[in-house]
């Protein structure tokens, strides 16, 4: 593979080690829409993000959209759909964590970084004394557990912990065995309080499901 013939997107999103999966999602995005054309090139670039990005559920999902029988509309259809699944799950997120701080007063934990959890903390003012809750990201959603930063488990073995996530954070368990990288961690579904993906609160079990029963 000769990476000068990438786009930059894709050799941006593929070797970013600071943006969130979403975000690194909507770059990757924009520049196999570049290449949607060329199908030789457009596997390419496929390639270079699933090597460069190991840990990350989205990839998955802009893997399958550009092996689709019509790549550019399904690319275009995903890119589309990440800023309006990402302002439902900020909403659906912050009405959770407003109801369970009104009953249980307190600081707000994270951990690593997530766009989506910087947009639900922005809306929220925890107040300045020990976490009595944790908000979250999540790189991947299995059938059975989460993929996300290390520091996750730890955080919810201690408070009640919401994940926010949109649908392409959901992969079923043959993709997800194969995600992951150092700086992860796995952590079992049932460690959590509640799973956001969209504009749906979720119980961990029914998050699981949905990423069970996708192909």
């Amino acid at each position: 593979m000769d990476a000068r013939r990438l786009p930059p997107a894709v050799l941006a999103a593929a070797s970013d080690r600071a943006g969130g999966a979403l975000e690194v999602a909507a770059t990757a995005l924009d520049g196999l829409l570049e290449v949607a054309g060329d199908p030789e090139l457009l596997e390419e670039a496929v390639a270079a993000l699933a090597t460069g990005q190991p840990a990350m559920a989205p990839i998955w999902h802009l893997a399958t959209a550009a092996r689709s029988p019509d790549p550019r509309s399904a690319l275009a259809a995903l890119r589309a759909r990440l800023a309006t699944d990402a302002d439902a799950a900020v909403n659906a997120a912050t009405a959770w964590l407003l109801d369970h701080l009104a009953a249980h007063p307190g600081a707000v934990a994270t951990v690593s970084h997530s766009s989506l959890v910087a947009r639900v903390l922005s809306r929220v003012a925890g107040l300045p004394a020990a976490p009595v809750v944790g908000v979250v990201g999540a790189d991947a959603i299995g059938p059975a557990a989460l993929l996300n930063a290390d520091g996750t488990r730890e955080l919810a073995g201690r408070v009640p912990t919401l994940v926010v996530a949109t649908a392409v954070k959901l992969v079923p368990a043959a993709v997800f065995g194969r995600l992951g990288a150092a700086g992860f961690e796995v952590v079992p579904l049932p460690a959590l309080a509640a799973v956001v993906v969209g504009d749906e609160l979720l119980s961990p079990a029914e998050a699981g499901r949905r990423a069970a029963g996708l192909g």
